[in-house]
């Protein structure tokens, strides 16, 4: 019965499931093992010496067998400099198999110098996430390499500066997807008409850094703030904003003082903040409701004891702000 499924239909099961998993079922027939053999996702994470071997030993069979390669995904926990010659064998070996998405994990503290240009050489990747790593010990002097099959590109806990943050999105112009997590060693983040086709924009865990945006194309945008950081946004422009959502202690000036996100005309604007702050952007919000340009707004409040958010009466303006601790969030919803 277990060999009446297709291949495909095999890769598709254990694609769902971890490599030592999915290896498991290779006992059920001769055709599960050959699936297990030439499964296209591979994922994998170095603890030890000992299980560098067996990852080795994986990898150099796709490249001599030349398996197709869908994705590939490696966690480094192992903390030794003798893996990065193996990082590289087995990213080359991802690539000259045609990959279509890695997910690179490093602790950022660690030396490995990434080949983020030989990897943005690649004609056939479509996805990039990097966690962790440290690209400021990587050399900029191979120049921009142009990765335009790439779609969607992920910083996660990544070091790096302005510099080569600038050199990454002039790689990628066609992406419609960024992600920016929780990065450091910028002073600045800026997306100024490099992103062509950019769609979808999340910058979680921002600090202090300025966030400068122009952007044609863009229709979510998704800034979410560390506590206790002064927010800096300054959306230049963006006409084709569908959703702005802001997350943070402190609001920032922007909405204070009704700059821009009212002229870029978002259809849903997201605001999450404490009452103290909170408070400083009501008299506008109720102007922009009683002037008919705001379609409706709606507040909510979280209730910490009751772990979940509650409505809040617009009636009283500010006094329904005020009427709560320090302690509370708020939540604006609002929809032109």
């Amino acid at each position: 019965m277990a060999d009446l499924l297709p291949e495909c239909l095999i890769h598709k099961i254990l694609s769902y499931l971890s490599l030592t998993d999915a290896t498991r079922l290779s006992i059920l027939s001769k055709t599960w093992l050959q699936a297990c053999s030439t499964l296209p996702n591979l994922e994998f994470t170095v603890k030890y010496r000992n299980n560098l071997k067996i990852v080795d030993n994986i990898m150099e069979r796709y490249r001599d067998e030349k398996i197709p390669i869908e994705k590939f995904e490696l966690s480094d926990f192992s903390y030794l400099r003798l893996v990065f010659p193996m990082f590289d064998k087995w990213l080359d070996i991802a690539l000259q198999n045609d990959v279509k998405h890695i997910v690179f994990g490093v602790p950022s503290y660690t030396s490995y110098p990434l080949p983020i240009f030989k990897i943005f050489a690649s004609k056939s990747l479509r996805e990039l996430v990097l966690r962790g790593s440290n690209l400021k010990h990587v050399s900029l002097s191979s120049g921009v390499v142009k990765c335009n099959s790439l779609r969607k590109l992920t910083l996660s806990d990544v070091v790096l500066d302005e510099n080569m943050l600038q050199t990454l999105l002039s790689s990628c112009p066609f992406i419609v997807s960024f992600i920016f997590d929780n990065c450091y060693g910028l002073k600045k983040i800026e997306l100024l008409n490099n992103l062509q086709k950019i769609k979808l924009v999340l910058i979680w865990k921002a600090g202090n850094q300025l966030v400068k945006i122009q952007a044609p194309t863009l229709e979510h945008l998704s800034y979410v703030t560390q506590p206790e950081t002064s927010p800096k946004l300054d959306i230049v422009d963006a006409p084709n904003l569908v959703s702005l959502v802001y997350e943070g202690n402190l609001v920032p000036m922007i909405f204070v003082d009704a700059k821009l996100p009212w002229s870029c005309h978002p259809r849903r604007l997201l605001l999450e903040s404490n009452g103290t702050t909170i408070g400083y952007v009501m008299d506008r919000l109720m102007y922009m409701k009683s002037s008919s340009q705001l379609k409706e707004v709606k507040v909510y409040r979280f209730d910490w004891g009751e772990v979940r958010w509650h409505f809040v009466e617009l009636g009283r303006g500010k006094e329904a702000i005020r009427y709560y601790t320090e302690r509370n969030r708020f939540r604006f919803l609002l929809d032109w």
